[in-house]
């Protein structure tokens, strides 16, 4: 029911589109409905006059002309969009491309300064250069996310298929998170469900979606908190499941939370940070990979993020029944 009801905030959604209210695909809806029911109601009328045959020609001309200036209006609208769409895509693409080769140039610069010159530097120079270091990590790994979700509306999202150590990646990817789970004062503890077998998936993205879930799991979790990181095999799957007790998310923003850019009223007001692009590249990247995500999530209780990739089995790979 909330959600018809949003979908009749003309205003609302017309700024989310970027068009006018009487271009939103409401405000044309219920033109269309008021059309249609006028015209049912005027067939009605003239049926029961068989008299006015005038009118009834009438009647029809202005009924198809209004329809097809309607229809017009429909078409035109939904092609404004999607070239909106389409250049806004094609914009974070070029952009993102363009700022990539410097921010390398700023990587190696600094690795080189590190490593040749840092024994004339100061603990406090050594600092401020660590510090630079971060932010310009976080930039390029920003860069990359618009990089991947241009990709990803565009339909060319790269994966490599290959056989997969499941253990050895989920390992791989806490070792990297252990400084930030010390920060926070977390444990993160790994769970074998029974042996665990090869998966087939892409190594590289299957890193990012494990440190996106692992990492957000750590930064919600309540100091002295625990991030329970449970492998399980199934018939022709292995499922991965990261909990952890920390925040949650309120239930009436559950539904967008693999939408783009999203991020809960929890996340602000505990001032994480994040871009709002990790779950929706992890689902891209699972579901383009044969599996599925999926979340369980109580406010301040914790959530629960779960993925599945195909087995292989027998030099065969399966695919998952979705």
């Amino acid at each position: 029911m909330q959600d018809m009801l949003e979908s009749f905030d003309l205003k609302k959604q017309a700024d989310e589109l970027g068009v006018s209210v009487w271009k939103s695909p409401g405000f044309l809806f219920i033109l269309m409905g008021i059309i249609i029911i006028s015209s049912m109601l005027a067939v009605y009328f003239v049926f029961n006059n068989p008299d006015s045959v005038e009118y009834l020609l009438f009647s029809e001309f202005a009924l198809v002309l209004v329809l097809f200036t309607v229809g017009n209006s429909i078409i035109s609208g939904v092609d404004e969009i999607a070239r909106a769409n389409k250049m806004k895509t094609e914009f974070v693409s070029i952009a993102s491309h363009q700022l990539k080769t410097p921010l390398s140039e700023i990587n190696w610069e600094m690795e080189l300064l590190v490593s040749k010159f840092s024994e004339g530097l100061t603990e406090k120079q050594k600092e401020l250069i660590g510090n630079v270091g971060n932010s310009n990590a976080r930039m390029i790994r920003l860069v990359n996310d618009l990089l991947d979700v241009a990709r990803i509306d565009q339909g060319r999202l790269p994966l490599v298929k290959e056989e997969l150590d499941i253990v050895g990646i989920i390992k791989d990817v806490i070792d990297n998170n252990r400084n930030l789970a010390a920060s926070h004062n977390v444990k993160v503890n790994v769970v074998n469900y029974g042996s665990v077998p090869k998966i087939f998936g892409d190594r590289k993205r299957t890193v990012v979606v494990l440190d996106n879930l692992i990492s957000n799991s750590i930064k919600y979790t309540k100091e002295k908190g625990n991030v329970d990181v449970a492998i399980t095999p199934e018939k022709d799957r292995l499922v991965v499941c990261v909990k952890d007790d920390g925040v949650g998310i309120p239930k009436k923003q559950q539904k967008n939370v693999f939408h783009k850019f999203f991020r809960s009223d929890n996340a602000i007001k505990n001032q994480t940070e994040g871009t709002g692009l990790g779950l929706y590249i992890a689902k891209n990247v699972i579901v383009q990979s044969g599996g599925d995500m999926w979340f369980d999530s109580e406010e301040n209780r914790g959530s629960t993020f779960c993925f599945s990739l195909p087995l292989k089995k027998n030099d065969k790979f399966y695919s998952v029944s979705m």
